[in-house]
């Protein structure tokens, strides 16, 4: 396992109560721990833990553990033998021994590997089918002497080194005899000095009497059991640690249920690229508890393996080819040993009988792995036919037949085919793997009445693979299957080729559609089955920015559809090169009509047309009709997950991503970005991957600050593998947060690489956005000139659009180019604010609204700049926008900073006629203690801007440090 991640991670409370007993130990209490749980969850990390906090203490620590093939040792004797060998042997006192009736060892099989070939039936029937067999001979205890109470302490007593003893007994539910001979003296007599009596073992397999003498010890000990359950979802996350996605973690905690034993394997076997196995250590401690199984038992558990979990009872004596009788007296074995469990302890059990289940699905797996390849095939093959002469259904026979059939059987291929048609939805890796056995089983067939089955098979393989994610296999299978289908068979082809070309765009964003073409060829211009390849055609067309072609394949394409979902399709379609190419108005009629169709159809229905739910939510995002996009793209999310459709998980996820942050959910944005990323990465589509890690540390930034978060964005950015809209968006968003770090050319650089001369604009949607940054680059670094030609260009872009989001941007705009008239600014401040409330967006509301407060306050009008800077804060605090609502309680400071205070004569003005406002306000941060650097965080400019401006201060009030600037204000002041 993994030594950074401990077994004791979720065990705090345990280690606190073994501390606890140390402690008391050495204090002189006596303690008897329990440590029960099932095999993996930590019973013998604990007593190691315990071993080292007594040795940290001073006392004598003594283990040892109790083994399935020496039973008959006696754990304590020979440790307290080892530990006092003055007091062992002939030392011992002789008076008080008397005899004792000898008992009965139980005798076990010789040892065996696991991967040891079972004995044929007729071999194992001449011998005893029992695990239990007693032998007929009798071994006395100790040379047929007791050892008593007083001889008993007297050892102990030998072994204390002065701070008392700690006899740690482990796997104490393969004790013997002897063992619980002495343990059953040890627990009801005083032990003569401080002792920890810490007992391990498996309650299940513990025998009658071990747990009868640990539920009643003598009254002298204090009693701690400590019974070991599953870690919680907590716990189990920790022990994974990093290197995870969720939907991994989700299947490991799963599959683990909470075992750390089992739960570290698994993590490990999915982090490896290069393990073919369970590790040999594991594999040794599991195969010890089945090294001493006879035949019969061995053979029983190895069908279980076989029929896998849970597994009916009455099919083991069929798979394991054994008479009934033996195989269940085998089955009652392996219970006893807790190698197989009821499938489900808490419910009813079945009518008939009660399904089991193998212990976990680690041991079924060694098991499995252990078991001979030709028992095995055989043991599927007889599988195969108890189920089908059991009545049970094509999902139950596939595993069975996909292991055990031969090529040409067309019963088997017909089984798998109808299992993986059942599946699909709900197992699509399952299905996928039934349908590649029955490919193979019908290789070998050239009869012509195989080929459309063929064809279906790999139609059915594609859509299993592309619901894992594996698109590069769901475009094989469709290659494979479109060879099958010749040129004369146009309508068998234009399902094929549609979905391949979703596939390939997918992979392939760059594709030109150039098989849609020439499959399109062989069609009549209007004839409508064609339908889906011109939606396709139509679609790619968009995507490469050819709007007056895309709409002439959408026009024809519309007459002659009467599909619900095509026309929703065709609607959600244009309305997002609407939007795309800046035609706002029609984009969202558009909209409008895919969102009725969108909205009336059941998941069935809608599930066929998930691309046309990408396509309206990004139109009606793009058209800051954010709520409806979040609406659309949530179902769509659901449905997708639902439905296998992983490819368009991605697209989904970042529309919903974008319109959260948007809307000011801030945090829902960061999550949903969070499974993009996840979703992208394992279909291996890096544009989306880096436009993911984009929304989440624009997000990120909002909540936390823009420092760590641009430099993400910045990664993300080098990562694109071409420029288009995604890198657009990216680019503007870090463009936002360089303009935060105080950084206004790096700002314009990225702006200038969006809206450059002679380059169309991907997205006319956000250009306002976009050139309202820029003025605000320009200003920061005094360029008035440039900063009103760029706040000019964001009013064109807003008439543009006529969306109340950009208006906001481009009056917005205009306050950054009027900061040498507060009142001015302000009107234009606070007409943005309304507009960006109007439009829904929050955190533009809340900057538009701070930046209302401090020109407010720069004009004196401090009551007004109160109640907008607390809006400001509001606003920021409902979305989570952490950073903001510090920018705003530091504006709040300063706000009552101007206020007179009580009993106190409000200081003048400072109408020193040769200090701007802009001056005047640097100048009094300077006398507050700001640094150049926190000046321009707070202002909203460049470092270099603010030492312009104190160069030009210096200057017009005559002195030469920032100490004679301080003295210089308090001079005006007091004039």
């Amino acid at each position: 396992m993994r030594e950074q991640n401990p077994p004791l991670t979720g065990r705090e409370h345990e280690m606190s109560v073994l501390e606890s007993a140390v402690t008391a130990c050495a204090d002189g209490a006596s303690t008897v721990i329990e440590i029960a749980g099932d095999p993996g969850l930590g019973k013998s990390a604990l007593l190691a833990e315990l071993e080292k906090l007594a040795r940290a203490e001073g006392l004598t620590v003594l283990s040892d553990r109790s083994s399935a093939f020496e039973p008959r040792r006696p754990l304590v004797l020979d440790l307290l033998r080892t530990a006092s060998p003055e007091q062992s042997g002939s030392h011992l006192p002789r008076q008080g021994l008397v005899p004792r009736q000898a008992t009965f060892a139980p005798s076990r099989r010789p040892a065996r590997t696991l991967a040891a070939p079972a004995e044929s039936p007729s071999t194992s029937s001449t011998r005893t089918s029992g695990r239990h067999a007693e032998s007929t001979h009798r071994t006395p205890l100790l040379d047929g002497q007791n050892l008593p109470d007083a001889a008993l302490a007297q050892l102990l007593a030998a072994a204390d080194r002065g701070r008392g003893v700690l006899l740690c007994l482990d796997d104490l539910h393969w004790a013997g005899e002897a063992t619980l001979d002495l343990l059953h003296e040890l627990l009801r007599a005083a032990p003569g000095t401080p002792l920890i009596l810490a007992c391990g073992h498996r309650p299940r397999q513990s025998p009658a009497r071990l747990l009868a003498a640990l539920q009643h010890p003598a009254a002298h000990y204090r009693v701690v059991r400590l019974p070991l359950a599953p870690l919680d979802r907590e716990a189990c996350e920790t022990l994974l640690g990093p290197g995870h996605t969720r939907d991994q973690r989700d299947r490991l905690c799963t599959a683990g249920e909470g075992n750390p034993l089992y739960l570290g394997l698994l993590g490990e076997l999915a982090s490896s690229t290069t393990a073919v196995g369970l590790p040999e250590t594991v594999r040794a401690a599991l195969i010890r508890e089945t090294a001493v199984l006879c035949d019969d038992e061995l053979a029983v558990l190895r069908a279980a393996s076989v029929l896998g979990d849970p597994f009916d009872p009455l099919l083991l004596a069929a798979v394991a080819d054994l008479p009934e009788q033996r195989a269940l007296e085998a089955l009652d074995g392996l219970s006893a040993l807790d190698l197989v469990r009821a499938a489900n302890p808490a419910g009813p059990p079945s009518d008939l009988h009660r399904l089991l289940r193998s212990r976990h699905l680690v041991l079924r797996e060694a098991v499995s792995r252990d078991t001979p390849p030709g028992w095995a095939l055989a043991a599927h093959r007889r599988a195969d036919l108890a189920l089908r002469d059991s009545g049970a259904g094509p999902v139950e026979r596939a595993p069975h037949v996909a292991r055990s059939a031969r090529p040409g059987d067309r019963e088997a291929i017909a089984v798998l085919v109808e299992a993986a048609a059942s599946t699909r939805h709900l197992s699509p890796a399952t299905a996928a793997t039934w349908l590649r056995a029955a490919l193979r089983l019908s290789a070998t067939d050239r009869s012509g009445d195989l080929a459309p089955r063929r064809l279906g098979m790999l139609l059915g393989l594609a859509e299993a693979v592309a619901m894992t994610g594996d698109l590069t296999g769901c475009r094989d299978s469709l290659g494979q299957a479109l060879e099958l289908v010749p040129p004369s068979r146009p309508e068998l082809r234009v399902p094929l080729v549609a979905v391949g070309s979703a596939v390939e765009r997918t992979l392939t964003p760059r594709s030109n559609g150039s098989v849609l073409e020439r499959e399109l060829a062989r069609w009549p211009q209007h004839d409508s089955r064609a339908d889906p390849l011109r939606l396709q055609l139509a679609i790619v067309r968009t995507a490469q920015g050819r709007y007056d072609e895309a709409a002439r394949l959408l026009d024809t394409l519309r007459v002659s559809t009467s599909d619900r979902r095509i026309r929703t399709a065709v609607a959600a379609c244009r309305a997002l090169g609407a939007a795309y190419s800046g035609r706002l108005e029609p984009s969202r009629t558009h909209a409008a009509e895919a969102a009725a169709s969108f909205d009336a159809m059941k998941d069935g229905e809608l599930a066929g047309c998930l691309d046309g739910a990408v396509q309206l939510g990004w139109a009606e995002a793009l058209s800051e009709r954010h709520h409806d996009a979040l609406r659309h793209t949530t179902r769509g999310v659901a449905l997708a997950r639902r439905t296998g459709q992983s490819h368009l998980l991605p697209h989904l996820l970042l529309c919903q991503s974008y319109a959260q942050q948007a809307t000011g959910e801030l945090e829902g944005s960061a999550a949903s970005a969070g499974s993009a990323e996840e979703t992208a990465h394992q279909l291996a589509l890096p544009n989306l991957v880096a436009f993911a890690l984009t929304l989440r540390a624009a997000a990120t930034a909002q909540r936390t600050g823009p420092t760590s978060a641009a430099g993400t964005i910045e990664q993300a950015l080098r990562a694109v593998t071409r420029r288009g809209r995604l890198w657009e968006a990216s680019a503007g968003m870090l463009a936002a947060l360089r303009l935060e770090q105080g950084r206004p050319d790096d700002c314009l650089d990225l702006i200038r690489a969006i809206v450059e001369p002679g380059r169309p604009v991907p997205l006319p949607a956000l250009r306002a956005m976009w050139c309202c940054t820029a003025t605000r680059a320009e200003a920061a670094r005094g360029n008035h000139a440039a900063a009103r030609n760029w706040a000019a260009a964001a009013a064109e872009a807003a008439d543009t659009v006529e969306l109340p989001g950009q208006r906001g941007y481009a009056v917005l705009a205009q306050a950054f180019v009027r900061t040498d008239d507060p009142d001015v600014a302000a009107e234009f401040l606070r007409c943005a604010a309304d507009l960006f409330a109007s439009a829904g967006l929050s955190p533009a509301e809340a900057q538009a609204r701070l930046l209302l407060g401090r020109s407010l306050a720069d004009g004196h009008r401090l009551d007004e700049a109160a109640l907008a800077v607390g809006r400001a804060k509001q606003l920021a605090d409902d979305c989570g926008a952490a950073h903001l609502g510090i920018l705003a309680v530091n504006a709040q400071r300063r706000i009552g900073g101007h206020r007179p205070r009580p009993g106190r004569r409000a200081p003048a003005h400072p109408a020193h006629p040769a200090l701007s406002e802009q001056e005047r306000r640097i100048a009094e941060l300077v006398a507050a203690g700001r640094s150049n650097r926190a000046i321009a965080a707070e202002l909203f400019i460049s470092v270099k801007t603010v030492e312009g401006h104190l160069t030009r201060i210096f200057r017009k009030l005559h002195v030469t440090s920032r100490s004679g600037l301080v003295t210089a204000l308090g001079i005006l002041e007091a004039a």
